[in-house]
């Protein structure tokens, strides 16, 4: 469907702020973290190539840390791994390409109107640092990253409800996993980007809201609109 087609559409979601995911929703980086993280599961656990991509895939979404203390609670090995896949991550994570059309959608949306955010399991930094190379650091609001004890979920929308006076039923999350979806429960809509998790599976997961396969589709689905607080 074009986003020419979706300017048709009656339905649309009214809000004033758009969040988006970082991961594999504005930066192309999901195959490049897959690949590490599976990587470094297959050498600190001893799983196969098959079982370290099941248990990576199906906790994507989650910082790294979550995801190998999830997979492997209590192991001793789980700092080392943790270690590991960050200093990998760091190395090559500013080498990988924005979704091709994130830019072209966040410009968009800026112009419109919209408060822009990301929210993130990647440590704020890293994230900002991204943006800055790619030169859209300053289309955001704001950049809302990973640290112990505030995580994407209830403590980044939380935070940014009450630091920029925006209701939760003025929000939409945009993201590409199935945590993203369940992290958005009880407090926003949520739009879900299939690549790595197809319809099905995010019909599966619960959602009954609205899917899109590019970023650019967003612009024929919200309408600006703010909401007293």
């Amino acid at each position: 469907m074009t986003s020419f087609e979706l300017e048709d559409m009656e339905e649309k979601i009214h809000c004033r702020a758009v969040i988006f995911d970082f991961d594999g929703t504005l930066a192309d980086s999901m195959p490049f973290l897959q690949s590490i993280g599976v990587e470094v599961m297959m050498k600190h656990f001893d799983v196969s190539k098959d079982d370290a991509i099941k248990r990576y895939v199906t906790t994507t979404g989650l910082p790294y840390e979550h995801q190998i203390k999830l997979n492997f609670p209590g192991d001793t090995r789980n700092a080392a791994a943790i270690e590991e896949f960050e200093q990998l991550k760091i190395k090559r994570i500013y080498e990988q390409s924005l979704v091709p059309d994130a830019e072209q959608t966040v410009r968009e949306l800026g112009r419109r109107g919209f408060d822009l955010f990301v929210s993130s399991s990647t440590f704020q930094p890293t994230v900002e640092e991204y943006f800055r190379r790619k030169g859209i650091l300053d289309l955001f609001k704001a950049i809302v990253g990973y640290r112990p004890g505030f995580e994407k979920g209830a403590d980044h929308f939380k935070h940014i409800s009450a630091t920029y006076d925006i209701p939760f039923e003025s929000m939409v999350f945009v993201g590409d996993s199935l945590k993203d979806f369940e992290r958005s429960k009880g407090f926003c809509d949520f739009i879900g980007v299939t690549d790595l998790f197809d319809s099905e599976q995010f019909y599966e997961a619960g959602h009954r809201g609205l899917l899109i396969s590019h970023l650019i589709e967003l612009l024929g689905l919200i309408d600006y609109f703010e909401t007293s607080s």
